[in-house]
């Protein structure tokens, strides 16, 4: 089945792919496999205790597979995600606050939720809404961390717009001269596969320090050789962006090539947008900006995560100065100290 899909890693609607006749082919021969070895199994029941495993797994299989294909039940996004080996299927619930909710308020526990990311505009609405927690006493606490003093902040000056074709030449020029400065020890966070191979591919032919990207080897083998290396460079997206802790010298730069809002083609965003709309409320200031907010958090803290770190943190969008909803994001990242002039970022990173 994985081969009826595309080579290149994708994510869907599953209730539009699956209509495919080629999918639906694969569904059928995959119905039928689990059919053959259910009857199979079910002959040589309690023969042994793997036999009996094998029989537990595949029920569990079969029934899940025939679940995720009941694609006309309503409340929840169907979507698809494959990888260059394996395909997954998922059903997600476009809401879990009245469940979770419900069991809160039947709870007789005090419940406590603590993460760096979890307020957007320094407010908890967005979270506590999507938990469907009405009544919670909340407190936002300042981090340990002296960012002013540890960390710059730029956004370069003249940038291309993200959408531009010359945006990933000019990601790669500005990577180039700020990986020389810094002798390696950066991440390059990236919101697509496509852009960071792009950006990858160029800057292999062009330095002679080590790139490591995302995809080529597990994420854990990935951050030990980082490590080890001390002056490589880090090409990732999604899941670097959140759980790396990189403390020391081996970090001291963090380029991020624009701001992380959620691809239109998600299919659990447009389900959710769909969702927002029938209630008449706007989805992009309602869904959209929050969800980025919370991403771009989670990347920028990548940076300092010790008292003694020193670092530059680099945003490659002009959209951070140019747009309206742009000072949402800054609030994030005026933790550190703001400036446009890449000259002074080279000299800074020299200097560490």
């Amino acid at each position: 089945m994985r081969l009826v899909f595309g080579i290149d890693p994708e994510k869907g609607n599953w209730r539009d792919r699956s209509r495919n006749d080629a999918i639906q082919q694969a569904i059928k021969h995959i119905s039928k496999s689990f059919e053959f070895l259910y009857d199979v199994l079910k002959l040589a029941i309690s023969r042994s205790d793997a036999i009996d495993n094998c029989f537990d797994r595949l029920v569990q299989l079969k029934g899940k597979f025939e679940k995720v294909n009941q694609i006309e039940d309503t409340g929840f996004s169907y979507w698809y995600e494959t990888t260059k080996r394996h395909f997954s299927l998922h059903i997600t619930p476009l809401s879990i606050a009245d469940k979770f909710g419900g069991y809160v308020d039947e709870s007789t526990a005090s419940w406590i939720f603590t993460s760096a990311t979890v307020s957007v505009d320094d407010k908890f609405e967005h979270y506590t809404n999507q938990l469907g927690i009405q009544d919670a006493r909340t407190l936002l606490l300042d981090s340990p961390f002296d960012y002013q003093k540890q960390a710059l902040f730029c956004v370069p000056r003249y940038f291309p717009e993200p959408n531009d074709k010359a945006a990933v030449g000019a990601i790669t020029e500005l990577a180039l001269e700020l990986i020389t400065a810094s002798r390696g020890r950066a991440f390059l966070l990236f919101t697509s596969h496509r852009v960071m191979s792009l950006v990858a591919q160029r800057l292999e032919d062009k330095t002679p320090l080590p790139i490591l990207v995302q995809g080529t080897t597990s994420k854990r083998l990935l951050l030990d050789k980082f490590t080890k290396l001390k002056h490589a460079v880090l090409l990732g997206t999604g899941s670097f962006w959140e759980g790396v802790d990189v403390r020391g010298d081996t970090l001291s730069l963090v380029m991020i090539d624009k701001l992380p809002f959620a691809s239109p083609d998600d299919p659990l965003l447009q389900a959710r947008i769909e969702d927002c709309k029938r209630k008449g409320l706007d989805p992009f200031p309602e869904v959209q900006i929050p969800q980025a907010v919370i991403t771009l958090k989670q990347g920028v803290g990548r940076l300092i995560r010790d008292v003694t770190d020193r670092g530059v943190l680099v945003i490659c969008d002009p959209r951070l100065v140019t747009r309206g909803y742009g000072e949402v994001f800054y609030e994030v990242c005026q933790i550190c100290e703001e400036l446009s002039d890449t000259d002074y970022v080279v000299e800074f990173l020299e200097s560490l």
